[in-house]
């Protein structure tokens, strides 16, 4: 028994070496003789350029660090299937264009779809989508949003859905059946085995006059991102992307380290920009950055598990967050017409603003907040937990978003830590022009659920609204096992 044991171990070795002595080294294209960080960025492009080719990956065994600089003209490096990078610590320059140094892309061809067969999730009758799998890239051409507020250029939403033997496994965020929607479609093959990029210590370098992206994927399906941190020196360089996904599906990042991103205070820039990815999950994120760390639009059904950040927003056109064990620092979530659920379990705040829904795209969409075992620290600065942020009472030219909602809240077992200053604890905070809350009723908000909530300070005042603020429907208020606290309502 142990000689066949022994046997088929030595045979998966063989098996295994063989594997790996087809996979392509930068040492056989020049590493050890490149003259300059170009020059190596070069043999980085080639060598996963040919492994490409030959059907295999690159191996990093062997190189401990690297230094490359982007050239003038170049693309970025594309990815293969497993791309181990071997815990190379790779230091970057960048003084010629902003650029991703590693990418994964795919075009896609435009289809003609209807917006029932989007709506439905049904291409049954639809050729180029009946067999395999395939991603189906939405876009509305008329305005989601007409006018950004203060910022002047309009949001557009978009959808991806993931179909299967011509039926969507998913649907939009929101209807695409309605006499405002200019929908156009396109879609592209959907590779369904793993593409797997990890191992990777990636060092912008001090003095770049341009931005060294790590890796950008677009239209993509079942990536796996792992064991990677990106640190990024003080500068003047703003408006960053160091991660970017776009029109991608079931996109997972695990062990992932962002230590600041260009970008300053009052200039924005993000560690994780995404656009239109359905099914992703963020697992142990620690990232900090000056503006914040996520910067998203047009997302659905994101999980987060045990990340510590300072930031996540979904700015415009998401639906269904979960967030578990997860730490928020500083600054807030912030959402814009946001539909579905948002869920924290077992979450911590710090000094943060666990929701705030953002006024500049004026869109208050309907949907609910679930927090169960959390802990919030309540500060002078955040003492609330919703703040719908409000500027007038101009109704959405976009007939979906007319109305102005309120999220429901359903609390569970939640522990406040109120420092010395604190006597306020606010579960709604509308803020801006706050005399539109006694002139406008607001939509949705039918149910607030509070079944355990303990201060560590005695009989603060737990605000139901910071202001008197008026629902076009009743709310029906369950308040259960509350340690002493004066209720004040200010909700009607």
């Amino acid at each position: 028994m142990n000689t066949k044991r022994l046997l088929g171990a030595l045979l998966l070795i063989i098996c295994a070496t063989a594997i790996n002595a087809q996979d392509l080294s930068p040492r056989d294209f020049g590493l050890d003789t490149a003259s300059s960080d170009e020059s190596r960025y070069q043999v980085l492009y080639n060598t996963h350029s040919a492994a490409i080719k030959q059907g295999v990956n690159v191996s990093y065994l062997g190189i401990d660090t690297l230094r490359i600089a982007i050239p003038a003209g170049a693309k970025s490096i594309p990815l293969t299937r497993h791309n181990n990078f071997n815990g190379v610590v790779m230091l970057v320059s960048n003084y010629t264009q902003n650029r991703a140094v590693f990418a994964l892309s795919q075009e896609s061809q435009s289809i003609q779809l209807t917006p029932t067969q989007v709506d439905n999730g049904d291409f049954s009758a639809v050729e180029q989508l009946q067999h395999g799998t395939y991603l189906v890239i939405l876009a509305d051409k008329h305005p989601w949003v007409a006018d950004r507020i203060g910022y002047n250029y309009p949001a557009m939403r978009n959808d991806i859905l993931f179909v299967k033997d011509g039926h969507a496994v998913n649907r939009p965020v929101a209807p695409y059946s309605t006499d405002s929607t200019q929908m156009q479609a396109s879609f592209c093959p959907a590779d369904t085995a793993i593409t797997i990029v990890e191992n990777l210590h990636f060092y912008r370098q001090p003095g770049a006059t341009f931005k060294a992206y790590c890796i950008s994927l677009s239209r993509q399906n079942n990536v796996l991102l792992r064991n990677i941190d990106i640190h990024t020196p003080k500068s003047k360089l703003t408006a960053d992307a160091a991660i970017s996904i776009s029109s991608c599906t079931n996109i997972t990042l695990q062990n992932i380290v962002i230590d600041q991103t260009y970008s300053g205070k009052g200039k924005y820039g993000y560690g994780l920009s995404m656009n239109n990815v359905w099914n992703s999950t963020f697992d142990h994120v620690t990232a900090d950055g000056i503006w914040g760390v996520f910067g998203t639009n047009n997302l659905s059904s994101t999980t987060l598990i045990a990340c510590d950040v300072n930031r996540f927003d979904i700015h415009c056109y998401g639906r269904d967050v979960m967030c578990r064990n997860c730490t928020f620092r500083q600054k807030q979530t912030q959402f814009s017409s946001f539909f579905g659920t948002l869920t924290f379990d077992s979450c911590q705040f710090a000094d943060c603003i666990p929701v705030r829904i953002r006024s500049s795209f004026n869109a208050y969409t309907p949907f609910d907040i679930v927090m169960r075992h959390c802990t919030f620290q309540a500060t002078l600065r955040h003492h609330a937990l919703v703040n719908v942020m409000l500027l007038d009472s101009t109704a959405n030219r976009r007939p979906e978003l007319a109305e102005k909602c309120w999220p429901n809240l359903s609390i569970e077992d939640m522990t406040v830590e109120m420092t010395p200053l604190v006597r306020n604890f606010v579960l709604y905070d509308p803020t801006g022009t706050t005399s539109i809350c006694k002139k406008q009723k607001f939509g949705y908000l039918s149910n607030i659920s509070i079944d355990g909530l303990r201060f560590s300070k005695n009989n603060p005042n737990l605000y139901l609204s910071s202001v008197k603020s008026k629902m076009k429907q009743p709310v029906t208020i369950s308040i259960k096992d509350l340690s002493p606290a004066k209720i004040v309502r200010y909700l009607e």
